[in-house]
């Protein structure tokens, strides 16, 4: 399957989940999301009481389908997903009503949490060495794949020559070692565990933007109209946790750890997410840009449409 059958089938399985449900008040508020570092802060902010102290009991479900969160925001099994930004411009090219309430996780130009790995006695050293090569990648027709791809094209290399294989994460580092893949887009905490036998080969983040969003909390927009209260208190907390897990990485890897059934040194180890303490539409556009650019949606459009205003 190509990228392009790729968007149109989630766009397609998105579509036929998009009949909304009416949206309902309530202080217990859902949100589905996933126990890593780019997307944590909702169990920082309910480990630190935010949502507590403004009377929300926050249920949290590990849904780890970008295209199963949209469908469930949209028939209200949840209020709030989280997902990298290519999907959910690609929903909104789709017709779906998502809209972006706050961001998580940034990219920040030599940042390491991402990185692009071959195994220490590859013989890979420059783009144009990956011609014909195989990348796995978490993902295809995602952020992903574009990020390689626009690292490739801008130092040399060309990335229609090369094949992107949709590996499980967990799975990356062994098809990596294994030699069925000849490169690897590894996040933490894979980067750490697979030290033994990787070494760096490109920060393809830089390549997209000095800083930009890698994830985002969306909803419905009818959601969003009907609990406007709720919107603004997520935000609020997920602002107050994102500038506190900025300056306390060493008690937010305890709470992630925690969470994700994980050790907490091997958290504080590890190489970690930068949060957003605003969201910007200026730092959402590059990802844009990036999808139109690699065919996930036909065209460019202004970050500000699928960012959440009352008064849109």
């Amino acid at each position: 399957m190509n990228r392009y059958q790729a968007v149109g089938t989630i766009g397609t399985g998105l579509l036929a989940a998009s009949a909304l449900r009416s949206a309902r008040a309530a202080t217990t508020l859902r949100v589905a999301t996933l126990p890593i570092d780019g997307t944590a802060l909702p169990y920082y902010a309910k480990d630190l009481n935010y949502f507590q102290d403004a009377g929300i009991d926050l249920a949290i479900e590990n849904i780890s389908n970008g295209s199963a969160i949209a469908a469930a925001v949209l028939s209200n099994s949840i209020d709030i997903g989280s997902s990298e930004i290519t999907a959910i411009a690609t929903a909104y090219t789709h017709g779906l009503p998502l809209v972006i309430i706050a961001a998580g996780g940034i990219h920040v130009t030599g940042g390491l949490s991402t990185q692009l790995m071959v195994r220490k006695d590859s013989p890979l050293k420059t783009a144009s060495d990956l011609t014909g090569k195989v990348i796995g990648v978490t993902g295809l027709a995602n952020i992903a794949q574009f990020a390689p791809e626009l690292w490739i094209d801008k130092n040399g290399g060309k990335s229609s020559t090369v094949k992107f294989l949709e590996v499980p994460l967990p799975q990356l580092p062994a098809a990596l070692e294994q030699g069925r893949v000849d490169a690897a887009w590894l996040t933490e905490p894979f980067i750490h565990n697979s030290a033994a036998f990787t070494r760096t080969f490109a920060l393809c983040f830089d390549a997209v933007a000095p800083r930009w969003v890698l994830g985002a909390f969306f909803t419905s927009r009818a959601w969003a109209n009907a609990n406007r209260p709720l919107v603004d208190a997520f935000r609020n907390a997920i602002g107050k946790a994102a500038v506190w897990a900025n300056a306390n990485q060493d008690k937010s890897a305890a709470i992630l750890a925690k969470y994700s059934n994980r050790d907490a040194d091997e958290v504080k180890a590890t190489y970690r997410t930068v949060y957003a303490t605003q969201l910007d539409p200026a730092q959402i556009q590059p990802v844009i840009d990036l999808a139109a650019r690699y065919g996930a949606i036909p065209a460019p459009f202004p970050a500000q449409e699928i960012m959440y205003s009352p008064n849109a």
